[in-house]
C-alpha cells in the first residue's frame, strides 16, 4: 500500500516544474513552522494511532528516489509524555549509535555536535546505515542510506528534523534539508 502511495508521489514529482527555490511554507498548528522544498510531496498522516495519542506531532515530505527508496525530510515535535522517546538525550543516544552497542553491519555513526536549526540551539549528528529491498525477498539488495538529524530541546519536549536518502542521491538533496533547517521556527519553547 505504502509503495503505491510513494509511486503516485513520484509521478506527481515528475509532473512538477523545476524548483524555484521558493519552497512551500508549512505550519504544524501550535508547534512549528518550516518551509518544505518546492516539488517535494507531503506524506499522508499515519493511519491508526493518532498524533494526540502518541504525543508526537509533525509531517514528512518525499523527494527524489533511487532503488525504490525516496529521500525524505521529516519535522516532528515530541511532547512531554510521548510514547516514543521520553527525552532528547534518549532520542540522541538511541539514534546516534548502533542498537545494543553492536555494529554488525558496517554502519557509520558521526559524532554528536552542537549546531543550529533556524536560530535555535540543536544537537546534530549523522549516520550511514542500510536498508534491504525488497524487504520480503530471500536475497534482498543492501542499499546504503544517509541520515542527518537536528534535535532541538525546548522547555517542554523537543523537536527532531531528520533527513533520509539513499546514498547515491543524498548529496543532491542535502541542500533541501539545510534549507528546511534554516527555515525552522518553533511555536512553543
Amino acid at each position: 500500500m505504502i509503495n503505491k502511495i510513494l509511486a503516485a508521489a513520484a509521478l506527481c514529482l515528475a509532473c512538477l516544474p523545476a524548483a524555484s527555490g521558493a519552497g512551500t511554507p508549512y505550519t504544524e498548528s501550535g508547534y512549528f513552522t518550516v518551509v518544505f522544498p518546492e516539488g517535494w510531496v507531503l506524506g499522508a498522516r499515519d493511519q491508526g494511532v493518532t498524533q494526540d495519542e502518541k504525543k508526537v506531532y509533525g509531517r514528512e515530505v518525499f523527494g527524489p528516489s533511487s532503488a525504490g527508496i525516496y529521500a525524505k525530510i521529516a519535522v516532528h515535535y515530541y511532547a512531554p509524555g510521548n510514547e516514543l522517546h521520553k527525552t532528547p538525550e534518549k532520542f540522541i543516544k538511541l539514534q546516534s549509535q548502533p542498537a545494543l552497542g553492536v555494529n554488525l553491519d558496517g554502519q557509520v555513526y558521526g559524532k554528536v555536535k552542537d549546531g543550529k536549526a533556524g536560530n535555535y540551539y540543536a544537537k546534530v549528528f549523522d549516520r550511514k546505515v542500510f536498508e534491504y529491498e525488497p524487504k520480503d525477498a530471500l536475497h534482498p539488495k543492501k542499499i546504503s542510506i544517509y541520515e542527518k538529524f537536528a534535535v532541538v530541546p525546548v522547555k517542554n519536549g523537543f523537536f527532531v528534523l531528520r533527513y533520509y536518502a539513499p546514498m547515491d542521491i543524498a548529496k543532491d538533496s542535502l541542500k533541501a534539508y539545510e534549507d528546511v533547517l534554516a527555515s525552522f521556527k518553533p511555536l512553543l519553547r
